[in-house]
């Protein structure tokens, strides 16, 4: 299987957001006409913003003329807001001026053969001194299980019962895991 990659700066990702939007949708376990359209609406509107800041970065993959995996990735403001599951001085700490992985989608029929981590590679190219994150939800194990295989470390843990919360995770190198203690 040959897979072709492409890097898109800039708004010259704005040319295949439709294909991020179709392949976000068929990567979903959950559908629904109202929630496709409103995850449509919402990818779309997150990149149309992304593409403005700076660092922003979007790569896709493709079998032949077919895109089978894309991911998007921005670097944080510095200083940077607090984000709710860190807090201010963590936030800051961890996060300010890292890149920030927004977005890594497989198709289906490609994953486990690399497809995402050759994604992964190219968006932290950026990241020369291994400050990067990532954010998913604590119930989205797939993503979970992908960033942990790849040396990712998560740096809070949702209490037992606790509702569907997010999960940043610490890419292998990031400084500040020295500080964090490793958890089963």
């Amino acid at each position: 299987m040959d897979v072709g990659t492409t890097v898109y700066q800039g708004d010259t990702a704005l040319g295949v957001v439709e294909e991020f939007v179709h392949l976000r949708l068929v990567s979903s376990r959950e559908h629904s006409p109202e929630r496709d359209e409103k995850v449509a609406a919402e990818v779309r509107e997150r990149i149309a913003d992304e593409v403005r800041r700076p660092g922003f970065l979007a790569v896709t993959a493709r079998i032949g003329s077919r895109l089978c995996g894309f991911g998007t990735a921005v670097r944080s403001a510095d200083p940077a807001p607090e984000h709710p599951v860190l807090g201010a001085r963590r936030s800051q700490e961890w996060l300010a001026g890292a890149v920030r992985i927004t977005d890594l989608v497989v198709a289906p029929a490609a994953r486990g053969r690399g497809v995402g981590t050759g994604i992964l590679d190219i968006l932290l190219l950026p990241a020369m001194d291994d400050r990067a994150w990532a954010v998913t939800d604590h119930q989205d194990t797939t993503a979970l299980n992908f960033f942990r295989c790849r040396g990712w470390r998560q740096t809070v843990y949702p209490r037992p019962g606790a509702h569907p919360a997010q999960i940043v995770l610490l890419a292998p190198r990031h400084p500040v895991l020295s500080e964090i203690p490793v958890l089963p």
